[in-house]
């Protein structure tokens, strides 16, 4: 016996005429946006009726939602408000990307309103519109999850502002949706089995995208205001007589530093820890330096920091750097996509992507002398009271080229070409360690700074070098590889010695184990000395990276932030100068200004640099 499902897929399908007469009688085609959406209602089919509604819903909501995102985008990342060429190109593209997700999402909701009216499952009147709200219910909850990820916790009324735009944002997009299943229903079903119109709904798209838009306006002068910078608080230098030295190395093992250090082979280290607080020091969850590295100097994690990876990638045409997280499945395909299309080029991360001030900037502001070499995303170098040597002054040293903002102050950069000149190492491990060590020497003179901050990269990338790639089964290649490490461990030692840090000097020394894969289950840890002046020697048990930023400028005279995600270890330190200079807290210590994208003809050799030290894929 044949169903009403079978009857309704044999009947013949209306007219051309007919089907557009009974829309216009039930209220479906007042407006010229329904009347461009619905003019492929009267196709030969209802997967030709579907694509017809599917392209034209994704030429109109394209637009509105590449335009809300790219408001977003800007309440994220205020530097697009600074740029408005920027601003309407990320725009463009957003709006072509968008355009293409809507029109197959319509095109799949046409599709699967046909098979359900055919089927019978449910009644055609309420079938659009249940297309449409599970279509709007979808949108949102992707919406829900991008502003969870990128809106900062600390803004709730960006927050709340951007929850009321993705409403408006969904609805309008379930709207399209219901327009869309209403085309393929016409051809299927015939347009006399749909519900009426009603006033509402006709003007309830334009006045949801009119809102949608307003409000990605209203998200992204919000977040502009909010982020203009603002006096730094008011709050004082305490003197406290002494320098700081804060040494990072990557890519130390621990274990196999005590072990070599037992051994005689490490006697500066050796040295150094016998008269420091020692800690076993918690590790990032991520292993990529540049995240790591500025998650140290500031105090923060990522999220607030704004450094997630060791490059970013520039859409042609703009200025401003795209931040596209490769961790994430998403991420990587977007990126893969872009770099197969060619729509996006690699660039190293940059000072510029920093959100929040690092401990040198926050010590500089208040008058302290500092000085920072070879930090991670310190170019263009900032001007500071004292010097900067960017990460990247070693590569422009070496091949020669115009100084573009690697060092500050400009004048530095000769003293650091006679350096380059004169000492050459055969390995490039080697060679970014002793440079780096005697540029931090050479700039000390003729008088140090008050905060200093050393990054060592050598032994990180010669262990990725000679174990990165496993062992293998060949043992005798493997005992080769753990000889010449060992021997890089040495060299790390006698530039520690030449560092030759006074006495009225606390030197902190951080480790982090580098990017070797840790094993599963096992806790890996660095290493965090305090050595010298007032530190009290012994095992004090175990820290965390982001405690490093709040000690540092706490031995240094400055408040610690409330915003810092870490603690001052002040239990490291001796009684009498816990009770002389006890903690002091500061709510905040101001926004760091937005800088303006930066740009360089030194960037794709940076970029090259990078990936031969295996830091870019």
């Amino acid at each position: 016996m044949a169903t009403d499902g079978d009857e309704r897929a044999r009947a013949p399908l209306a007219g051309v005429d007919e089907v557009r007469d009974e829309l216009r009688r039930l209220g479906y085609l007042q407006s010229g946006l329904d009347r461009f959406v619905l003019a492929g209602a009267a196709a030969a089919s209802p997967a030709r009726a579907s694509w017809r509604a599917a392209w034209r819903v994704g030429l109109v909501g394209g637009p509105l939602v590449g335009v809300v995102l790219g408001l977003g985008a800007a309440a994220v990342d205020a530097r697009l408000l600074g740029q408005a060429q920027d601003l309407v190109v990320l725009a463009v593209y957003l709006s072509v990307a968008a355009g293409l997700a809507v029109a197959l999402l319509a095109f799949a909701a046409g599709l699967t309103a046909s098979a359900l009216a055919r089927r019978g499952a449910t009644a055609p009147p309420t079938l659009s519109r249940n297309v449409g709200l599970g279509l709007g219910v979808l949108a949102l909850g992707y919406l829900a999850l991008w502003w969870r990820s990128h809106l900062p916790a600390h803004r709730p009324a960006l927050i709340a502002l951007a929850l009321v735009l993705g409403v408006a944002l969904a609805a309008a997009l379930g709207r399209f949706g219901s327009l869309a299943a209403v085309a393929v229903l016409s051809a299927a079903a015939g347009p006399s089995r749909l519900p009426e119109a009603s006033l509402s709904r006709r003007r309830l798209l334009p006045l949801l995208a009119t809102a949608a838009v307003l409000l990605g306006a209203a998200v992204a002068a919000g977040s502009w205001l909010a982020g203009r910078p603002a006096p730094p608080p008011d709050y004082a230098v305490v003197p406290t007589g002494l320098r700081v030295r804060l040494v990072a190395v990557d890519g130390l093992d621990p274990k196999l530093a005590r072990q070599m250090a037992d051994e005689g082979a490490m006697p500066h280290l050796s040295a150094l820890l016998a008269r420091a607080a020692r800690y076993a020091l918690r590790l990032e969850p991520e292993q990529v330096p540049a995240i790591v590295w500025t998650t140290v100097a500031t105090g923060r994690g990522p999220q607030a920091h704004g450094i997630h990876s060791a490059g970013t990638r520039r859409l042609p045409g703009m200025r401003t750097s795209v931040a596209l997280d490769e961790e994430g499945t998403f991420g990587r395909a977007l990126a893969r996509a872009g770099e197969t299309l060619r729509l996006t080029r690699v660039q190293p991360a940059t000072s510029v992507l920093r959100d929040v001030k690092t401990l040198w900037n926050v010590a500089s502001e208040k008058g302290l002398r500092v000085g920072v070499v070879n930090w991670w995303a310190t170019w263009p170098a900032d001007a500071v009271n004292g010097y900067v040597v960017s990460e990247r002054a070693f590569f422009k040293l070496e091949k020669g080229g115009e100084l573009e903002r690697e060092v500050h102050p400009p004048e530095a950069f000769a003293r650091l070409r006679a350096l380059a000149a004169a000492g050459r190492a055969d390995e490039r491990a080697r060679a970014l360690d002793a440079f780096h060590a005697r540029a931090a020497a050479l700039l000390r003179q003729p008088s140090p700074p008050d905060l200093e901050a050393l990054y060592l990269p050598g032994l990180d990338i010669a262990t990725m070098q000679r174990l990165g790639q496993g062992g293998g089964a060949d043992l005798a290649a493997l005992d080769a590889r753990l000889a010449a490490l060992r021997e890089h461990y040495r060299f790390l030692d006698t530039l520690l010695g030449e560092l030759a840090f006074g006495e009225d000097e606390v030197v902190v020394l951080v480790a982090d184990p580098g990017r070797l894969p840790r094993a599963t289950g096992a806790a890996a840890e660095g290493l965090l000395a305090l050595a010298g002046g007032v530190a009290r020697p012994g095992d004090r048990g175990t820290a965390s990276q982001r405690d490093v930023c709040p000690t540092v400028l706490h031995l240094a005279g400055l408040p610690a932030s409330r915003e810092l995600e870490g603690r001052v270890l002040d239990e490291a330190l001796e009684p009498g100068f816990a009770a002389r200079h006890p903690v002091r807290w500061v709510a905040r210590y101001g926004r760091r200004p937005s800088a303006r994208p930066a740009e360089s003809r030194f960037d794709r050799e940076m970029v090259e640099e990078l990936k031969s030290l295996g830091y870019i894929q």
